[in-house]
């Protein structure tokens, strides 16, 4: 049985706490429910044992199942960087800033039933 998107939304109401608007397809995950850095991982951890999968497999990538670039990320870090300072010294070693890619709960359950699909087929 494939997961459900309500199924997607009960995870994170049990892992995140009730939220004042309603959680649907659309909802975005870091500017709508503000998970991110390691809560964003706690998330897909939960989502992994909840429908007993792996994002990154074998035969398909995370970076590949979330359709990421080298340079993005489905959620920024929870570090704090009031001055700048740790931004500039990225910017004279001429690394990148990182592009946040906000994946959506209808993405994440798209996903999470690819996923399901695939491993099923493997068993």
């Amino acid at each position: 049985m494939e997961p459900t998107l309500d199924q997607i939304v009960e995870i994170i109401q049990k892992n995140f706490g009730p939220y004042r608007k309603p959680i649907h397809e659309n909802s975005r995950v870091e500017e709508d429910l503000h998970i991110c850095g390691d809560d964003g991982i706690d998330l897909l951890e939960a989502c992994e044992q909840a429908f007993n999968i792996s994002f990154d497999t074998e035969n398909n990538s995370f970076r590949n199942r979330f359709s990421l670039a080298e340079d993005e990320y489905l959620f920024t870090s929870e570090g704090l960087d009031l001055l700048g300072i740790c931004r500039f010294v990225d910017w004279l070693r001429g690394i990148p800033k990182p592009i946040i890619r906000d994946v959506t709960v209808g993405k994440l359950h798209r996903v999470i039933v690819e996923a399901v699909r695939e491993q099923t087929k493997q068993d």
